[in-house]
């Protein structure tokens, strides 16, 4: 069912800035918060699906900006967040979900590979997060949320040690950061999302509905859609008890046939 009709308008007046906004989870996402009233900031890397999805915002009526940016890099990163801060007066809700991985044998990775990986994953979320949560914290208001996945904790896929490490840090670094804060007694909370298998174009590459749905035990994957509930409540006040939180979304497991014979690198992320 689509985001734009099970909005509430819960977040309006609310400034969001959404990373690896551009496709896939996050695009979907990002029209979630839109639709539930918030302004919404894309970064991505991929100028021209980013302003496609810019585009799309804008033509639902919302208040929508993209800027190509590479969430590595420290000075990019703060450059964004002043903007956000001086054109929109302030930042109240951050989506941590740019990403990319490495389908390779630990044998075969190389270490730029490996050090790319864990660069956009998990130092970018480092660097938005500490970026959004200055200027947070001093507001006393804000909402950060990590997209991780269950295959950082639970039977990480094989041929894809980059990316599980990340995820995994990115957990780790959530329940950091909140017990940091919460130290502070002000109103921002850090959660993460952990799906586990979601249905985006990265997923389905190579790959046809009939392969995946032999190696879930549940027959099915995730929609972008599906996340969108769980989403609005940790970006909204109700969510203030909240914090440290890592949720798995849905109980898709994969199967006890973890390894396809046939694709040793399957399945994905």
């Amino acid at each position: 069912m689509s985001a734009m009709r099970n909005s509430s308008r819960q977040l309006t007046g609310r400034v969001a800035m959404v990373t690896g906004g551009a496709g896939g989870i996050c695009s979907m996402l990002a029209k979630g918060l839109a639709s539930a009233g918030a302004c919404v900031w894309l970064a991505d890397m991929d100028a021209a699906l980013g302003k496609k999805a810019e585009s799309e915002l804008r033509q639902m009526g919302a208040e929508a900006n993209f800027r190509k940016v590479d969430v590595s890099d420290g000075a990019a990163v703060e450059n964004l967040v002043d903007e956000i801060c001086k054109s929109s007066g302030r930042i109240d809700i951050l989506l941590n979900g740019a990403g990319t991985a490495a389908r390779k044998s630990v044998f075969e990775l190389t270490l730029a590979e490996w050090n790319r990986v864990l660069a956009v994953n998990l130092t970018g979320t480092f660097l938005c997060s500490q970026a959004a949560a200055r200027r947070m914290v001093g507001a006393g208001y804000g909402r950060i949320i990590s997209v991780t996945a269950i295959n950082a904790t639970s039977r990480p896929s094989p041929r894809n040690s980059p990316y599980a490490v990340s995820k995994a840090g990115i957990n780790v670094f959530t329940q950091s950061l909140a017990a940091e804060l919460l130290k502070l007694k002000v109103d921002v909370t850090i959660n993460a999302i952990s799906p586990a298998t979601v249905d985006t174009p990265f997923y389905r590459k190579d790959r046809s509905m009939e392969q995946i749905q032999k190696t879930l035990a549940s027959g099915s994957v995730a929609q972008p859609d599906d996340l969108l509930g769980l989403l609005l409540f940790l970006a909204s006040p109700e969510s203030a008890a909240i914090s440290g939180q890592i949720i798995g979304h849905k109980n898709y497991m994969f199967s006890e046939t973890v390894v396809n014979p046939e694709r040793p690198d399957f399945p994905p992320p």
